[in-house]
């Protein structure tokens, strides 16, 4: 019960601020650009001060060379899922953009919003920081290769992406972990209060990308289902049977397989909007896995 409690206090604040707004965009209180604004907003204050607070705090040289194994496993299923995600994409779409959509629904799950709250609330801190630790390749690969495959810089040039304020964000956070650099406190207080309007923001901006929806093709498209099913269900499920026929050590199956059974994260709809990408399938994806996830979730859990 715990488990569907949390999931439903999530969710409940995810479907609170998408449908303002949903509201405020049909009632044009928010006009046709506020959808760009908040998304360049996410993408240059917000989510670089999140990504800076996170690396700085999980990215420490005794943090990774004592979980070096455990971050190692996680880059293995990361690549292994994404391989299996490039395959299972074309059956979907075949439009490059919208495959990419796809692709990273297969690849990423929700990290902090959903998956984090979870794993602390039912297996504790030690888990968490496990959990936090494991998804370290998760959080390079969203903000790098994720970046690409939500977007239309297709074909950006490195040095373009190392321009990317996430990608900055990245290396200025790993150094101040690696070096363990304290920050100031007034400092510290300025990223944790960006940090708090990355959801919020986040979920407003996915109601605004609803607003120009048929809301009647979310329910009648059978690719939201059939993707929902693989993210939440077929790849955690493999990912399980798998690491179980292998023997993997239980302090990695539970981080693993807890991140594998999340939904898709909104990163899928803030990223094509402030970049010129395919908002709407993103949308549509994020949407149903969440709705669905209210059931398969505590399912998945009972697996461990």
């Amino acid at each position: 019960m715990q488990i569907v409690s949390i999931t439903l206090t999530q969710l409940a604040n995810m479907f609170f601020f998408m449908a303002i707004g949903y509201v405020f965009r049909k009632k044009n209180i928010l006009d046709i650009y506020a959808g760009g604004t908040v998304s360049r907003l996410l993408v240059n204050v917000f989510l670089p001060a999140m990504v800076i607070r996170s690396f700085s705090s999980n990215f420490k040289l005794d943090v990774i060379s004592d979980k070096l194994m455990l971050i190692l496993f996680s880059t293995a299923v990361l690549i292994i899922t994404s391989v299996l995600a490039v395959f299972l994409a074309k059956m979907f779409s075949k439009d490059k953009a919208t495959q990419g959509i796809y692709i990273y629904s297969f690849a990423i799950p929700n990290l902090g919003y959903m998956g984090y709250p979870l794993v602390q609330a039912i297996f504790g801190e030690a888990a968490l920081l496990d959990t936090m630790v494991y998804c370290l390749p998760y959080n390079i690969f969203i903000y790098t290769i994720g970046i690409k495959l939500l977007t239309s810089q297709k074909n950006a040039s490195v040095w373009g992406l190392f321009k990317n304020p996430s990608i900055i964000a990245i290396l200025v956070g790993a150094f101040l972990g690696l070096c363990d650099i304290k920050l100031p406190a007034a400092v510290t207080g300025i990223l944790d209060a960006a940090n708090a309007c990355v959801s919020p923001c986040a979920m407003i901006l996915t109601g605004t990308v609803f607003a120009r929806i048929n809301m009647k093709s979310v329910f009648t498209d059978w690719r939201s289902y059939a993707a929902s099913a693989i993210r939440l269900v077929i790849i955690p499920v493999i990912a399980l049977f798998v690491m179980r026929l292998l023997k993997v050590p239980e302090t990695w199956v539970l981080p693993c397989f807890a991140i594998l059974a999340m939904p898709l994260g909104v990163n899928s709809v803030v990223f094509p909007e402030a970049y010129g990408g395919d908002a709407e399938s993103g949308a549509k994806v994020c949407f149903m896995a969440a709705i669905l996830g209210v059931v398969t979730i505590p399912f998945m859990f009972a697996l461990l």
